[in-house]
């Protein structure tokens, strides 16, 4: 109870203001940010409303299954649901999802040290260090990365399993792999490779062993198989050519990222570290974290009854630093070529949070060995943490994460939400396939109003929303209502403020020839929002 309390109290506190301002700020400032909000936001509203389905999101209309163009985050969209349920607000649902999947880490990480060391302390420790490494907070705008919950989550059933082996106990560690894997697809696939070399490790010659390890195998495949064969096939349905991902070490860690911090009380060595070697990633695990760890390999060495631990954890911190150097290391290239999955990834620096996740919990075994002697050690040392990995934004002060204040709603969502169901089409229209990320703030307006949208953004982008993209901008000619009518659209928007005064003539002069075939529904300095009422010959 003690770590539930301590857990959401510091997660409000270090996340200000995820909680403070719940259904007003986010990642706004980037496109990733904004997809991610939708993202969470439209998996909520599709589990509420029975006319939804949650695989056909409302982007790229009229295609289906577009929820699967990106990772489906269907477990962040699970716990943003109480949230939109209670609001209705997407920004409630992001954030929600947030605080409730940074208070999962922070417990769950304190039952695992406290199970591993029986020190309530050193797991309070570990779970500070855990959840609030720098690494997370470089995150804010990628909610799945968010979810390291799923680490402890798995490590828990795996120590309960290897305890008392059998298929009851390897059925929970199946559930739990198959919980990551929803999650993030690279935390799936990383928490497999960790439960895989911990399995390893520990391994003994029991059937019951193998045996339970093969049920976890067959609960993982029943439970994450189905929704994978529908995310392959509604990608292949979209007629776009699979994405390759080639072995690459453009999103490798290299050695600055090691020590790369975005916590104010690391900003003083960042200039100097820019100036020796420009970093790749944010991937330090803390100064306290470090030293602790330092301790608890220490502590193996004098003591056999905690060393298999620090050694089992330990081996996992320097094969996860040794991968996440890429391929010109070595190793990530060895597991590129053996390992299910990996060819899926792109970004081997990811791995440095199961460093940070392997240190917490030898650092804990350092903790339990010291309270024994200074019993308020925890609490300064959890203090420590909160002063040192705290990060301060201009807006907000110290400690704070780097969101915005959404503006206010336009008169022209607020309409779009009480209209009846039409696809809506967004100016302006990004045609410029490096651009086509920009599409992500239509989107994530929609959010207030969930039509079908023409535009989006995804990891996978339809063949035919190139070939549109350029031609209908034009909108309104001849040529562009064709497109348009191809599909279905209803309603149109143009964001006037974003054009220039030449801009808004040229649109002013198309209008006219067309007036007859649009109605108009709002028009503001800011927005001019029309309903498609005929179609010219």
């Amino acid at each position: 109870m003690r770590s539930v309390v301590l857990g959401a109290a510091l997660v409000a506190f270090m996340t200000a203001p995820t909680l403070t301002h719940l259904a007003s700020v986010g990642r706004l400032d980037t496109n990733d940010g904004r997809f991610s909000i939708w993202n969470v936001a439209w998996v909520a509203h599709a589990m509420l409303d029975p006319a939804a389905h949650v695989f056909d999101a409302n982007i790229f209309a009229p295609h289906r299954g577009t929820l699967a163009y990106s990772e489906l985050n269907l477990v962040a969209g699970v716990l943003g649901l109480p949230w939109y349920a209670a609001t209705g607000d997407p920004l409630a649902a992001h954030n929600g999802a947030v605080f409730v999947a940074l208070c999962l880490a922070f417990v769950l990480m304190s039952q695992l040290v406290r199970r591993l060391t029986g020190s309530e302390g050193a797991g309070l420790v570990a779970a500070t260090a855990f959840t609030f490494c720098p690494y997370m907070s470089a995150r804010t705008a990628h909610v799945q990365l968010l979810l390291i919950f799923v680490f402890p989550l798995v490590m828990i059933a795996f120590h309960h399993f290897a305890a008392r082996p059998g298929p009851v106990r390897g059925a929970l560690v199946g559930g739990a792999l198959a919980i990551a894997a929803l999650a993030c697809g690279y935390y799936g696939i990383f928490a497999g490779c960790l439960l895989g070399l911990v399995a390893l490790v520990a391994a003994r010659g029991s059937w019951r062993y193998w045996g339970g390890l093969g049920v976890a195998a067959a609960v993982t495949a029943g439970l994450v198989l189905p929704v994978f064969m529908s995310y392959q096939q509604a990608r292949l349905a979209s007629g776009a050519t699979p994405e390759v991902r080639p072995l690459s070490g453009a999103y490798a860690a290299n050695l600055s990222a090691w020590l790369t911090s975005g916590a104010f009380a690391h900003e003083w060595w960042l200039p100097a570290l820019a100036a020796w070697q420009p970093w790749k990633e944010v991937l330090f695990p803390g100064g306290v974290l470090v030293v602790l760890a330092a301790m608890g390999l220490q502590a193996a060495r004098r003591d056999g009854r905690v060393r298999p631990l620090v050694v089992l954890y330990g081996l996992v911190a320097v094969v996860a630093f040794w991968a996440s150097f890429g391929p010109d290391a070595g190793l990530y290239r060895v597991m590129h070529a053996v390992i299910p999955g990996m060819t899926m990834l792109r970004a081997p620096a990811r791995l440095g949070i199961l460093v940070v996740f392997a240190l917490a919990v030898i650092a804990g075994v350092a903790v339990a060995r010291l309270e024994v002697r200074w019993r308020a050690l925890p609490a300064i040392l959890v203090v420590l943490l909160v002063a040192e990995l705290g990060v301060r934004t201009p807006e907000w002060g110290w400690p704070s994460w780097p969101l915005r204040e959404r503006p206010p709603l336009d008169e022209a969502y607020v309409r779009l939400a009480t209209l009846p169901r039409g696809t809506l089409l967004e100016f302006p229209f990004p045609y410029v396939s490096s651009d086509f990320h920009n599409h992500a703030q239509w989107m994530f307006w929609s959010a207030y109003h969930w039509q079908p949208l023409v535009n989006g953004y995804s990891d996978l982008i339809p063949p035919d929303f190139y070939d549109i993209a350029l031609p209908i901008n034009a909108f309104p000619s001849a040529e562009s209502f064709a497109l348009a009518r191809a599909r279905h659209v209803r309603y149109v928007l143009w964001h006037i403020d974003r054009y220039d005064e030449a801009g808004r003539a040229v649109l002013a002069d198309r209008l006219g020839p067309f007036a007859p075939y649009l109605r108009p529904i709002v028009k503001t300095p800011d927005t001019w929002l029309y309903e498609i009422v005929g179609w010219p010959s």
